[in-house]
């Protein structure tokens, strides 16, 4: 038995050995084929929370403004997840994608992501706490 993780290049991943790799522009395009694949469903999840809370049980806290300005970034994050997945999954096909915006994506999604949960949470904190300056953004 061996103490190091398993590969991800494994005989039969689609994503094995070197020649993937270059095509892909990427050091492991199986890890950011993985990532990308995660981000997509949290991001509908994070996207029907937002939705849900913001509709159901703070609906009287958040105005429908203020929800899309939260929810707008989930969801450009997952959209560019699973672009960023397509593009990794025809590059290792031999396809070439009008634009490989794979490595773009792996730095833009969690930005955009954090960015929508942040807002969300700082609209619902400033809903409470300063009521008037929530009042005015929305």
């Amino acid at each position: 038995m061996s103490d190091e993780p398993p590969t991800l290049n494994g005989a039969a991943s689609p994503f094995r050995g070197e020649e993937a790799a270059s095509r892909v522009g990427l050091a492991e395009p199986a890890v950011a084929y993985d990532y990308f694949k995660s981000m997509v469903s949290v991001s509908v999840a994070t996207l029907g929370g937002i939705l849900t809370l913001g509709e159901a049980v703070f609906a009287a806290r958040i105005s429908p403004l203020q929800m899309v300005m939260a929810a707008l970034p989930v969801a450009i994050s997952g959209m560019l997840a699973l672009q960023g997945q397509t593009d990794i999954t025809q590059l290792c096909q031999g396809v070439k994608p009008p634009m490989n915006s794979a490595k773009a994506a792996l730095r833009l999604v969690p930005g955009f992501y954090g960015m929508g949960v942040g807002l969300f949470l700082a609209f619902l904190l400033l809903s409470y706490f300063a009521p008037d300056v929530a009042a005015r953004l929305g």
